[in-house]
Order: C-alpha cells, then sequence, then structure tokens
C-alpha cells in the first residue's frame, strides 16, 4: 500500500515537473518573440527601452483596472494594492523591470547574437542563486546540466570580439535581474500566482518609469502602438508562463531548460528568414537539449 501511495506521488510529481518544463520552453518561445518586436520598435520606430517598458507596464495596469468591476477574473484591489508580502513582491517586480529595461539596451547596442550570448549567463546565476537563497540542493547533474546549455549557447551564437561596453553591461545586468527576479518568485510561490506577478510588474514598472517620460518620451504613430500592444500580449503570457514554471519547480532544475531560447531562435530564422543553422549550431542544440535531460535525469537517480 506504501508502495502504491509513494508511486501514486512520483507519477503525480513526474507531470508537475513536464508541465513546468513546458512552460519554461514556452516562455523562451515568447520571449524571442517580444525582444525581436521590442528592437525594431526602438530601432524602426525611435522609441527608448524606457518608453517600451513603461507603455508595456501602463497597458497591464489598464487591463487590471477594467477587470476589477469583473468579479470572476479574480483582480481585487486588495491584490492590486496591498498584495501580501508586498515588499518582497514588488522586489521581485522591480528587478523584472530592470531586466526589461537592460535587456532591450542590450538588444538595441549590440548584434543579437552578442547580446545572447550574454544574456543567457541568467541560467548559470540562477543554478547558483537557488542553492545560496532558496537552499535548493545543487546536485552535480544540475550543474553540468547547466554548463552543457551554456557550452551549447556559445557554439550556437560564437560571439566574437566587438560589442560596445554599455551594451556589454546592459545585457550582464539584465541576466543577473532576470534571474534575482526568478528566485524571489520562487520565494512567493505560496502567496503569489501568474496573476498577482503580472499586476505588480505593472504597478512598479509605471510608479518607476512615469517620471522618466517627461525626458524619453517619442510620439507614438498607430503603427508602433500595435506593435507595443503585441509586444505587451508577448512578454505579459512569458512572465505568467516562467512565474506558472517556478511555482511547480525548484529553479536550479529548471535552470538549463532556458538555454532554449536559443533552439527558438534558430527555428524562427530558418522559418521566417530561411536562415539554416550550421553542423556546429546544431550541435549546441543538441547540448542545451541534454543540458535539460542531464539536470532532471540526474535528480531522478538521486531520489
Amino acid at each position: 500500500m506504501v508502495m502504491q501511495v509513494e508511486l501514486v506521488r512520483e507519477k503525480q510529481g513526474g507531470r508537475t515537473m513536464l508541465l513546468a518544463v513546458g512552460l519554461v520552453l514556452s516562455s523562451s518561445l515568447l520571449y524571442v518573440l517580444g525582444y525581436s518586436l521590442s528592437k525594431t520598435l526602438v530601432s524602426s520606430y525611435g522609441l527608448s527601452a524606457l518608453q517600451v517598458t513603461f507603455l508595456r507596464c501602463l497597458l497591464v495596469l489598464v487591463g487590471s483596472l477594467v477587470l476589477l468591476a469583473w468579479p470572476r477574473s479574480g483582480v481585487t484591489q486588495a491584490r492590486l494594492l496591498h498584495p501580501p508580502r508586498a515588499w518582497e513582491q514588488r522586489a521581485a517586480a522591480a528587478a523584472l523591470v530592470a531586466s526589461n529595461v537592460l535587456a532591450i539596451v542590450a538588444y538595441s547596442l549590440m548584434p543579437v547574437t552578442a547580446a545572447s550570448a550574454l544574456g543567457f549567463t541568467a541560467p548559470l546565476l540562477l543554478t547558483a542563486l537557488g542553492g545560496l537563497l532558496l537552499g535548493e540542493r545543487i546536485s552535480l547533474g544540475r550543474w553540468l546540466g547547466a554548463a552543457s546549455g551554456f557550452a551549447g549557447m556559445l557554439l550556437i551564437v560564437r560571439p566574437g570580439e566587438g560589442g560596445a561596453w554599455p551594451g556589454i553591461l546592459a545585457s550582464i545586468g539584465a541576466a543577473a535581474s532576470y534571474a534575482l527576479y526568478q528566485i524571489l518568485v520562487r520565494r512567493l510561490r505560496d502567496v503569489a500566482n501568474s496573476l498577482d506577478t503580472a499586476m505588480q510588474v505593472a504597478v512598479v514598472g509605471f510608479a518607476l518609469l512615469a517620471a522618466t517620460m517627461l525626458w524619453f518620451w517619442h510620439q507614438v504613430s498607430a503603427e508602433a502602438f500595435a506593435l507595443v500592444l503585441l509586444f505587451t500580449v508577448i512578454q505579459t503570457a512569458a512572465l505568467a508562463c516562467i512565474a506558472g514554471a517556478l511555482r511547480r519547480g525548484e529553479a536550479s532544475r529548471l535552470a538549463p531548460w532556458q538555454f532554449s531560447g536559443l533552439l527558438w531562435a534558430m527555428l524562427i530564422d530558418a522559418l521566417l528568414f530561411t536562415t539554416l543553422p550550421s553542423p556546429v549550431s546544431l550541435l549546441g542544440g543538441g547540448l542545451i537539449i541534454a543540458g535539460g535531460l542531464l539536470a532532471q535525469g540526474r535528480e531522478r537517480r538521486t531520489a
């Protein structure tokens, strides 16, 4: 009887982890799409990184206020303005706002490949912080999985020697801020869901960036606004996916799967721009997949 109960629990845990991995893969795809749009908004329409992030937060905040009138939406004034563990939720939101601004700056100043190479240091930082701040036991398999994913990322992007220091620092800062955000979301998993996370990011982002619009506001055309709206939908969906994943799985265990963003980038290049990956890039993709599987398989054997 005890063995049957343990088997049921193991199956349920396996399904939960599979769902968490699926949410991480989805968030990686959505983030690749979203930052591609943000680069277009900065380079083609003259918007700044601060303005793009501010407009995203403003749109989500307006949407949250509209949903206040619909009781079944789950949006309440208390959850919006007085959430549980408010300062911790707002610290997580501030970390994500900072990561979003810095990532847009990095992608606007550097080639996409170089920005990606530095930006994808976040999973390695997440693995380390998961042990330091969450008390997660970082097995050898998780470290090897993160290292394999990082090696695969370098094979895909093969960053050169070029790149302005502001862009390099912005990309590293974005990665560090995003890793910190994920750690805080994992800590808040018992009191905040994806809706809470999205609302707090909107509130904090609006409060932090509103004053900067006096200097950084640029006229927004109808076409640019449509792209901002699409960017907001995609980034909010990505935010919901990663928050949902971190409620279901340990941060360090999910970290290697975040390198899948580069796999999505290669696929988008192949489908939309007929740019086929090189054999070296395919090898890198294999290392990324192997890293994610290694982190999971090692944990099961240990258990």
